[in-house]
């Protein structure tokens, strides 16, 4: 396998801007892309499926509880953790400070799958078995998704059966189908799996990761559930007391739902940013041509990347109409340093997760005209299933590429 050091490393700072935005994408350059977003434009009936889905998660709380002990109360739900060890780390190494505080959300830990997709992916699978129209249902995914739903799924009767792509992880694929997940493997990329997943679903709901407003909604009710952790500490956002937030972002429907939601809570008191592979920007490239249908691959961009959960060739249509607008930032990380983050982040805060997680943490270092009274969130989007083995692994190529990062 070729390391992301096995390629010139060029922190984002410290090379020539590109020509253009798509030249810069194109050579995968680490670039950022800064825009106004629309101010408090969510739409009203999303808002309203956001609140069903808050209520939904209630109900099915006590369901939680009982067959996910580790949840406490049911509430599917990750702490807000202050780092300013963290940002003293970071901030050595850029050769700076910025602005603020540093916090990160937890989602590395949340109950039943270790990541974000327990929001989104679980909400989807009950809003199904409230409706009791379904026996099956399908999926495809690189890992996470998969873990929220093929967990779920069996323990609430559903004949689950989960499409996984060329980048999923081994020990994720054993999981699931410990679990009593149908797993079936593909040879391509993100994309690629999930047209030949909806291709094949049959008499099974086609759990769509591109366009499903279970997903988003699920996604979204994070928003009030922040808002009420940060007031729990004193901490009130406004436009002049800001709160930044750094989404890792594949193909988008998890940090579009967690950005609308934010946006419900926050109004423009909130900053939302998305981060993305150099390798394959879907996002970046839907929002920048307007073009739901864009691929990566048409601009030269294969693809693979260790940030798995973000190999991603083409964007969501969904989370490009309901949530692009809202974003105040698009910005592009290399193999290198996603991998480098992982291991600055176990250093000075003790916190390991996956490479796709640590997209958020050097962001604030990029961002002009940052007010001293800003709070920046990171958002760990997943980590707390990988097995020892692997975490051993991560550990070994994490602490290799910051050496290259150094240089």
């Amino acid at each position: 396998m070729t390391m992301p050091w096995d390629r010139p490393a060029h922190p984002a700072d410290s090379r020539p801007q590109p020509l253009s935005l798509v030249d810069g994408l194109s050579h995968q350059h680490e670039l950022s892309w800064a825009r106004t977003p629309d101010s408090g434009a969510v739409d009203p009936d999303v808002a309203a499926a956001v609140d069903e889905a808050a209520a939904r998660f209630d109900r099915f709380a006590p369901w939680v509880a009982e067959h996910f002990p580790e949840s406490g109360d049911g509430v599917i739900e990750s702490d807000i953790q202050h780092v300013p060890g963290t940002k003293d780390y970071v901030a050595r190494l850029m050769e700076r400070d910025v602005p603020g505080d540093l916090w990160v959300k937890r989602d590395d830990s949340l109950p039943i799958s270790g990541s974000i997709k327990s929001r989104g992916g679980v909400h989807e699978v009950f809003r199904l078995a409230e409706e009791k129209r379904y026996e099956k249902l399908s999926v495809a995914s690189t890992g996470n998704l998969a873990l929220s739903i093929g967990t779920v799924g069996p323990l609430l009767g559903f004949d689950t059966e989960v499409h996984m792509s060329v980048d999923a992880k081994q020990w994720k694929k054993e999981l699931l189908r410990s679990r009593g997940a149908d797993v079936i493997e593909h040879s391509g990329l993100f994309t690629e799996t999930v047209a030949q997943a909806r291709e094949t679903a049959g008499d099974a709901f086609f759990i769509d990761d591109e366009n499903s407003f279970g997903l988003f909604a699920g996604y979204a009710v994070a928003g009030r559930r922040l808002k009420e952790q940060f007031a729990a500490l004193g901490r009130n956002f406004t436009p002049d007391n800001p709160l930044y937030v750094y989404l890792p972002c594949g193909v988008g429907g998890g940090p579009g739902g967690v950005t609308f939601g934010l946006k419900m809570a926050f109004g423009d008191a909130v900053s939302c940013h998305f981060i993305e592979p150099t390798a394959n920007p879907c996002m970046l490239l839907g929002a920048f041509t307007g073009n739901p249908a864009v691929a990566c691959a048409d601009y030269g961009l294969a693809g693979r990347t260790v940030a798995d959960g973000l190999a991603v060739q083409s964007p969501s249509p969904l989370a490009l109409d309901y949530a692009a607008h809202l974003v105040s930032g698009f910005h592009t990380l290399d193999d290198v340093t996603f991998l480098a983050a992982v291991n600055w982040l176990e250093r000075s805060a003790g916190i390991i997760v996956e490479p796709s997680a640590t997209a958020g943490l050097t962001i604030p270092w990029r961002l002009p005209d940052v007010p001293e009274t800003a709070t920046h969130l990171v958002w760990l989007t997943g980590g707390s299933l990988i097995p020892d083995q692997d975490k051993d692994r991560l550990r070994g190529q994490a602490a290799t590429a910051s050496l290259h990062w150094l240089r």
